[in-house]
């Protein structure tokens, strides 16, 4: 039993390690090399679990090997992208500039009304709304709407709105987030400074997050009963 979870442990901890190095796509997002690589790895590392007359280095090779192999590729078809359409699939334009491609809709073999069903969970009722439809690599399909069907801009109105950016977490559930003040150019004092305004310490406040444009948001903590 022990010699289980030792080897289970050390397997697992392996394939986080290479998982990790291969980069951070989600299994959906996952091109046809990787979805291979992906599917590889979990047959090795489930043999010597299920085996234990296995020895785990039978595992630590193909692990490594897979991984050289994967970065290389990965290598190759960024300095020679003319390899892609071996190695990777390319993207396909489904609908061009308004036009529904039927062949090309036969050759991914995708149906008509699952191109639809796509166009309806974008937020557009009708293909005469759509300027683009593209199968990407990852096997989702983006919508690009005419212009006509498109919410107007404030470039549109004419307006000018100032850049806020995304909302960087400073305190989560009373902890200070040391790697997002450090990319905010902030110190502890600055955000305790902050929270004294308010008549809050860090343990009060269940989020603190600020904005690129300096705005501060704040949940405090409920009381507990």
């Amino acid at each position: 039993m022990l010699t289980i979870f030792v080897r289970t442990v050390i397997i697992y901890i392996l394939l986080i390690g290479t998982m990790r190095l291969m980069g951070k796509r989600q299994l959906g997002e996952l091109e046809i090399s990787e979805l291979v690589t992906t599917l590889f790895l979990s047959e090795i590392a489930s043999l010597p679990i299920s085996n234990q007359t296995i020895p785990l280095v039978f595992v630590i090779i193909p692990l490594v090997t897979i991984l050289a192999m994967e970065l290389f590729l990965s290598v190759l078809l960024v300095k020679f992208p003319k390899l892609k359409g071996i190695a990777a699939t390319r993207p396909s334009v489904l609908i061009r500039k308004g036009k529904v491609d039927q062949k090309e809709l036969l050759r991914v073999r995708l149906a008509l009304d699952e191109l639809i069903s796509e166009v309806r969970q974008a937020g557009y009722a009708h293909l005469d709304e759509v300027y683009y439809a593209i199968l990407e690599q990852n096997g989702k399909i983006s919508i690009i709407p005419r212009k006509g069907a498109q919410p107007p801009t404030a470039d549109d109105l004419g307006k000018t709105f100032p850049e806020t950016g995304i909302v960087h977490i400073l305190i989560e559930s009373g902890k200070i987030n040391e790697y997002n003040l450090g990319q905010m150019h902030l110190s502890k004092e600055t955000v305790e400074e902050e929270l004294a305004r308010r008549r809050l310490t860090a343990e009060d406040v269940f989020f603190l997050g600020m904005d690129d444009g300096g705005k501060y948001y704040v949940i405090e903590k409920e009381e507990q009963s």
